[in-house]
């Protein structure tokens, strides 16, 4: 129980199947190195006298706290990073300051002599003194950490700005490295880096809004939360003409061989899928894979996938074994890949079965982009798509999709999504959705990101009340290496649709390692925990 099936693309054939019936546009939709590393003083790495030192002047008001901080950001130039919790960022302060220094400012909103400060930049951590603890700009210069410290840890939360709502996907990683991960559904991320890298900065960006850059050495051992602009692109940046998105999408399908890998690589991916019957998991699984990336130009099927760990969770009833299956595996997850396997949106050879928009002139991932909307052609009774590409204003290189089966013929596709039920079950489709985003990599795009969630309702035929349900499945880049790549030897690869083994799951981040994971929901966290038994290890 507990797998879900995605739709299929085919470069060469148009016909709508499904699932084990061929459906060609539904069944396919369906990291770390040893380093010794020093911890810079106050002097060397965090400057605390000039921007604490820097006068600034504001008129009385009353606010909040987290209100407070964005108009002294203003005022000092500089950005704050802190926990919200730790400061109570909802408490009403009163603000004023007549030509005073920025940290004696503070101090007064605050009113917390446990709370310290770390400069870098233009970068100010607000942190919790650790008692009985030497705080760690206070550490001597030149005193090596030790050796057995090799990662380091960074959690955090990443909200709009202007509403403190919690961002989901967004990215979170170190660019020139390609080490990341994306926040859950409550914007809450946990990565992992190697000690080397201390000196590096963070980026943070999502779809629609100003990235962000800070310094690593700020945040190891803390959790932060990150507030994120709103981009609003300028009118200076638009040239006003018609942009016709039929060509758009033309010219990036055409730059391909540009824009995307001609080589394979090894992606280093965290990988999960859940289902949940009544608000109520059943079935959860996590793995981290090892997967040989072939190029976009290669065989449909030529990608590998190679088992590193995996542990799984199920509380299945044998009445939901019986009644209703549907398929899986990281298969599904990897032909997601649009670019490789083009969807019927991206094809524009006869016949077009769909119309395009051009919508916006949008932000995604610090890059300006061409939001395509597109629906399928009026009087097609067929259940095909409609959503949204992303694609590069420069390179018109497809940065990503979010794009969902129609709404309005989701009868038409809810028969040949289920791989097998019992002929008394009732099945009712809702929803059907997915996203995929793309990441730069030494010039080249790489896949980065790909999610399918699914809500469907069961009945027993003469039975008053429907069972729902919902699945989910993730995949997350974390690393890419593109020295010395060569096919895994057959033994050590997965079949296509077996990922797991029926063994238990426990939250324990031991079990990872080094490995960079997706954090669960809070909800998924309670729900899981309630489950408990002993994890399967697979090095």
């Amino acid at each position: 129980m507990g797998q879900l099936c995605y739709p299929d693309l085919r470069k060469d054939q148009r016909k709508i199947n499904f699932c084990r019936f061929r459906l060609w546009h539904f069944r396919r939709y369906a990291c770390i190195f040893n380093a010794l590393f020093f911890l810079f003083t106050a002097i060397a790495a965090f400057s605390q006298g000039p921007l604490l030192e820097k006068p600034i002047s504001i008129p009385k008001t009353s606010s909040t706290l987290y209100e407070a901080l964005n108009l002294i950001s203003q005022k000092a130039d500089c950005l704050f990073i802190y926990n919200s919790e730790t400061l109570e960022s909802d408490k009403r302060v009163r603000l004023h300051a007549d030509n005073e220094p920025l940290k004696e400012v503070l101090d007064n909103i605050l009113s917390d002599p446990g709370l310290d400060y770390k400069v870098m930049g233009k970068h100010i951590l607000i942190y919790k003194i650790t008692k009985n603890k030497t705080p760690e700009n206070k550490i001597q210069a030149g005193i090596p950490v030790n050796d057995t410290i090799k990662t380091l840890v960074i959690k955090g939360h990443i909200y709009d700005k202007e509403n403190r709502a919690a961002i989901p996907y967004a990215t979170i990683g170190i660019t020139e490295e390609n080490i990341g991960t994306v926040t859950n559904n409550d914007g809450f991320f946990t990565l992992k880096i190697p000690a080397s890298l201390s000196g590096s900065s963070l980026f943070v960006s999502h779809l629609g809004y100003m990235s962000q850059s800070i310094p690593v050495q700020l945040l190891d051992r803390q959790q932060v939360d990150f507030y994120l602009d709103r981009r609003v692109i300028s009118i200076q940046e638009v040239i006003i003409r018609y942009i016709d998105p039929d060509l758009i999408i033309e010219k990036a399908m055409d730059q391909r061989k540009v824009n995307y890998a001609l080589d394979p690589a090894y992606l280093t991916t965290f990988y999960r899928e859940g289902v949940r019957k009544n608000n109520k998991f059943i079935s959860y699984s996590e793995a981290v894979f090892k997967i040989y990336k072939a190029p976009y130009t290669a065989s449909e099927h030529s990608d590998q996938v190679k088992l590193l760990k995996s542990r799984k969770v199920q509380d299945v009833s044998k009445r939901d074994t019986v009644f209703l299956k549907l398929k899986a595996g990281v298969q599904s997850a990897l032909e997601l890949d649009i670019v490789k396997n083009i969807p019927g949106f991206l094809d524009l050879l006869p016949p077009i079965e769909y119309n395009y928009k051009y919508s916006d002139l949008v932000s995604y991932n610090a890059k300006d982009a061409y939001a395509i909307t597109f629906v399928q052609k009026p009087g097609l009774e067929k259940a095909l798509y409609t959503g949204t590409v992303y694609i590069e204003k420069d390179s018109f290189a497809l940065l990503g999709a979010d794009f969902e089966i129609n709404p309005d013929y989701l009868d038409l596709a809810a028969g040949e999504l289920v791989l097998k039920k019992s002929s008394r079950l009732i099945v009712k489709l809702e929803k059907i959705s997915y996203s995929v985003s793309y990441m730069p990599f030494h010039g080249r795009y790489y896949l980065a990101h790909v999610r399918c969630d699914m809500k469907l309702k069961t009945r027993l035929r003469n039975h008053l009340f429907f069972d729902n349900f919902s699945t989910f499945l993730e995949l997350a880049n974390c690393n890419i290496d593109t020295s010395g790549v060569v096919r895994f030897p057959k033994q050590e690869t997965l079949k296509p649709n077996v990922v797991f083994s029926d063994q238990p799951f426990s939250g324990d981040d031991a079990f990872w390692g080094d490995f960079n994971t997706i954090a669960p929901e809070a909800k998924l966290s309670e729900a899981l925990s309630k489950i408990m038994g002993r994890i399967e290890k697979i090095e």
